[in-house]
């Protein structure tokens, strides 16, 4: 079974904690003795600041963020550009007793701004 979601629009957050990115939320079913593969792909995300601006992106199940994170950082304290940095994640989520949902989430760092403004996708495979 495949499960997938996807981003529509440009996004953007400021956030200094996590937040859902909207747009990227599935379900997964019951299940026992099983581990979905989930996998959140942003594949052109930049950031914007003067702090060595980055991003972080993680995947939440039923609210709870893994620790399996992902960031990127700029190497200047100011870049004069703003590249470009694929970021992709990929989780095992044990499968429970009951549905869960799972959400990409994401936010700046060191009080950046993180924009996407091309499709990002979460999907999963069971």
């Amino acid at each position: 079974m495949a499960l997938y979601a996807q981003t529509s629009g440009p996004l953007a957050t400021n956030s200094g904690s996590f937040v859902p990115i909207p747009g990227l939320s599935i379900p997964l079913p019951i299940g026992v003795d099983t581990l979905a593969m989930v996998v959140l792909n942003v594949p052109n995300p930049y950031a914007t600041g003067n702090d060595f601006p980055g991003g972080t992106f993680g995947i939440a199940v039923n609210g709870q963020v893994s620790s399996v994170q992902a960031t990127f950082t700029y190497n200047e304290q100011n870049p004069q550009s703003t590249g470009r940095v694929p970021t992709t994640l990929v989780v095992g989520v044990p499968l429970a007793n009951n549905p869960q949902t799972v959400t990409g989430v994401w936010f700046g760092v060191r009080g950046s701004t993180v924009h996407l403004d091309t499709p990002a996708t979460l999907s999963s495979t069971i």
